[in-house]
């Protein structure tokens, strides 16, 4: 079944059969190899990790409910700053790091229905046969983690505030590899009168970053920072002028992976079309200065870019988001690393019945490579999550994952012509088991294959969590 917004950009929902097909191969390749998994650890405090273990893995778990993840408080939306357009805000579950996919920050600055202060606490316990990414050499490792949050928001008027904050411990039984992260979101949204109005935010995602680059002998560490001011003023009933200021930095205890180190200020002017039928319309433009703090001989790039981004409400049941756009990037040192070409992302949410509902995505993107002398990256993933709400307690979900990553230009590396192909599959379930407290499982499937076979991995992960919220 296919939707095409205004903009001209179509979203497909892959046919169910075909991500069975592939989730079923990858489980029968699994029970193939049958990995020893000794057992897991006791859950000993009544909070949740599957926002803080498997926001720390380089994959996504599953989502939660229709917009939402597992990997997060329930009723939060996530989703990066960047890929949240002014005037049309929206969510595509990817993201464009080395990992197939960035986590789900464990905190959020999207509005939630409950005012006031929240706390929370989470614990739990995952299992990994291949904790490196490795191929040959694999490491099993039992990961446990600890973590605290608070959450306020509060309208004043015309006015919103929201804060989050959490703190995590994380621990690896075998590699030692111990470490914290703290994370953060907040943002102003603020409204004057009845024609301007826009939103101030901070947000910080500190995460694990596996690479697995085939050689990997130790946990990356990635962290992202991102500050933005955005608004809007409104010409009339339906059209608005679009106006906005953002800051981000990516730091890496990886250099190579992809947008490692990273420092850019970019503006943004747009205009957008608004109607009372909650379909939404923008055209932007965006330059953008920045520079590669762990690459001195390549130091500063411009970014040129111009997109198109819709909402498209079909129907009470199903949303569609997209953003089409062109990406220029010029290095004044070398221009051997320049590139240029399209961008974008597409997403649908779909509320099939009461009890079911189906989320897909895609992605393109294209970053910057530092590994040799030239050349650059370009990646497209997808993602079809469908969700099946059991009981009104139970909530069971299926994901499947798939990234298609290219060196094009590669010149002065080992990279050249390399291609990787990630495929995964996740099954999750979670139940509410008291209005505060709930428990989940998951269970997941990883697989890269290269046409460099050094790149090659595969990999089992099982996590058990709770989480308190009061």
């Amino acid at each position: 079944m296919s939707h095409c917004p205004p903009v001209g950009l179509c979203v497909t929902i892959p046919r169910m059969s075909g991500v069975w097909s592939r989730l079923a191969f990858l489980v029968r390749e699994h029970q193939m190899k049958k990995p020893s998994i000794r057992p897991v650890l006791s859950v000993v405090a009544a909070a949740c990790l599957l926002p803080a273990v498997h926001a720390q893995t380089t994959l996504q778990s599953p989502p939660g409910g229709l917009g939402q993840s597992a990997a997060q408080p329930a009723g939060q939306a996530a989703g990066t700053p960047m890929t949240q357009s002014m005037g049309t805000p929206m969510t595509v579950d990817m993201s464009p790091a080395q990992a197939i996919s960035q986590p789900y920050s464990p905190v959020s600055s999207a509005a939630d229905q409950r005012e006031g202060l929240q706390f929370r606490a989470r614990a739990g316990v995952e299992r990994d046969d291949n904790v490196l990414r490795t191929n040959g050499g694999e490491i099993s490792d039992t990961i446990t983690g600890l973590g605290v949050g608070l959450r306020y928001q509060k309208r004043l008027s015309q006015q919103e505030i929201v804060l989050d904050a959490e703190y995590d411990r994380y621990d690896f039984d075998e590699l030692g590899t111990d470490y914290n992260t703290f994370n953060y979101a907040a943002a102003w949204r603020f409204r004057f009168g009845d024609r301007i109005d826009g939103t101030a935010s901070a947000d910080r995602r500190q995460f694990r970053d596996v690479t697995s680059n085939g050689l990997a002998a130790a946990i990356n560490r990635r962290t992202e920072r991102n500050e933005l001011v955005e608004g809007g003023y409104r010409l009339g009933a339906s059209w608005r002028v679009l106006a906005g200021l953002q800051h981000n930095k990516t730091r890496s205890t990886d250099p190579t992976a992809f947008e490692s180190n990273l420092t850019q200020t970019s503006g943004r002017v747009g205009l957008a079309f608004e109607p009372a039928t909650g379909s939404t319309a923008a055209v932007r433009y965006r330059r953008g200065n920045g520079e590669y703090d762990n690459a001195p001989v390549v130091t500063d790039f411009d970014d040129n870019e111009i997109d198109v981004t819709a909402r498209w409400v079909l129907s009470p049941r199903t949303t569609v988001e997209g953003r089409l756009g062109w990406l220029e990037r010029e290095h004044d040192a070398a221009p051997t690393r320049d590139f240029d070409g399209l961008v974008g992302s597409a997403a649908v949410s779909w509320a099939i019945t009461a009890k079911t509902s189906l989320t897909a995505g895609y992605a393109r993107e294209l970053g910057s490579y530092l590994g040799g002398t030239g050349g650059h990256q370009e990646s497209d993933r997808f993602f079809i999550g469908p969700v099946w709400r059991a009981t009104e307690l139970i909530t069971v979900s299926l994901r499947y994952d798939h990234e298609n990553r290219r060196f094009e230009d590669v010149t002065g590396s080992a990279d050249v012509g390399r291609e990787d192909k990630f495929n995964v599959g996740t099954l999750g379930v979670e139940w509410a088991i008291r209005r505060t407290i709930s428990l989940g499982a998951q269970y997941r499937i990883e697989r890269r294959s290269s046409n460099l076979p050094a790149f090659d991995y595969r990999a089992n992960v099982i996590g058990l969590t709770a989480k308190l919220t009061i």
